[in-house]
């Protein structure tokens, strides 16, 4: 990671997913335990959630049809993020650069008729587009005036110091550079089985049809949430808190670990806290606003007999966290993001 950012803080049902793309091993003693305090049905060991929560009439509530449409821009939008990796420009060979192209070089570099690690393309080429790119010095200005096809020599002075590469502080070189290309307009792809077959689907219908299920999903998700905002716990049980502040340390844990940082300096690299301690303190309402959240999706399983298949595991994806996470976690996740939610959606009033 080149730059300075903040994380996502992926809390709530998108915590619980997120955290599927860690790096559980429950061999080692070291790891959360994500099944830890969860029964076989994925709800909380010796808990009635029903004796913690009033649930909401859900019932009686109205509920649009449109959440059970997939519109054309919802799906469209979700078309469009597939798709924008697939985009190709034309190329345009018959110009000299200007300032603000976009083009395609490669280039070798040279510091005393030396090649230097990392200053060459190897031939496959790399986009910039001059004035936007950070190039070390006059890299790509110098460019400007020649045209597609052309090989030719520039100098440059890398700065003191240079933090990629120390050897290289203050040091004049000489890149070859040619020019391959400049990008022309862009050629939007169209969805074909090929491409559809990279999700691993046999045909574009199916997955356009897999898409149109996610988005009503999301929108059966998003009703639910909604009626069950003002929910509180007349009590939250430590269990269930500690569940949840545990299950959110686990996660920014393992991100460190990926990365080979020291979870404080991982925090305070990435996120705007200076240590997991401060970021966990400052986490009070919405541990309490999640784990609220559980209770009442239990309270509701709980009172309709819903529970979660080994089919449904194997639908939702999550057949191959098994071993790592639990059958009890994945059937905690499957009830809270898409069992219930779709259940009361589904038993729903719909506005005529």
């Amino acid at each position: 990671m080149k730059s300075k950012k903040t994380i996502a803080l992926l809390l709530g049902v998108a915590l619980l997913v997120t955290s599927l793309t860690s790096c559980a091993n429950k061999s080692d003693p070291d790891k959360f335990d994500y099944s830890a305090g969860l029964t076989e049905k994925g709800f909380f060991e010796n808990i009635r959630a029903s004796d913690y929560v009033t649930l909401p009439n859900y019932k009686e509530a109205s509920i649009s049809p449109n959440v059970f449409i997939a519109s054309e821009d919802a799906l469209n939008e979700q078309l469009a993020n597939i798709l924008a990796s697939y985009t190709s420009y034309h190329q345009i060979t018959d110009r000299a650069v200007a300032d603000g192209d976009t083009i395609n070089i490669d280039y070798v570099g040279k510091v005393n008729d030396v090649e230097f690690s990392g200053g060459n393309t190897n031939g496959a080429g790399t986009d910039v587009t001059i004035g936007v790119t950070q190039y070390i010095d006059d890299f790509l200005e110098q460019l400007i005036g020649h045209t597609p096809g052309e090989t030719f020599d520039i100098e440059v002075t890398f700065p003191d110091p240079y933090q990629n590469n120390t050897d290289l502080s203050g040091k004049d070189a000489v890149f070859t550079v040619t020019i391959n290309h400049i990008r022309g307009d862009a050629v939007n792809a169209e969805l074909t089985d090929e491409i559809a077959s990279k999700y691993g689907f046999d045909t574009k219908e199916t997955l356009i049809a897999d898409i149109k299920e996610w988005i009503i999903n999301q929108q059966k998700l998003q009703f639910f949430d909604e009626l069950i905002a003002d929910v509180e716990c007349s009590e939250i049980p430590a269990a269930v808190l500690n569940y949840v502040k545990n299950l959110d340390i686990a996660y920014f844990t393992d991100y460190a670990a990926s990365n080979n940082m020291d979870l404080n300096t991982f925090m305070l690299t990435y996120t705007d806290y200076d240590s997991l301690d401060a970021y966990v303190d400052a986490q009070t309402d919405t541990y309490n606003k999640n784990a609220t959240r559980y209770m009442v999706v239990q309270a509701i399983a709980e009172a309709e007999g819903l529970s979660v298949t080994d089919a449904d595991i194997t639908a939702g994806g999550y057949a191959d966290y098994v071993e790592t996470h639990g059958r009890p976690y994945l059937k905690l996740l499957l009830l809270q993001s898409i069992i219930v939610p779709n259940f009361v959606a589904d038993n729903a009033t719909v506005d005529n």
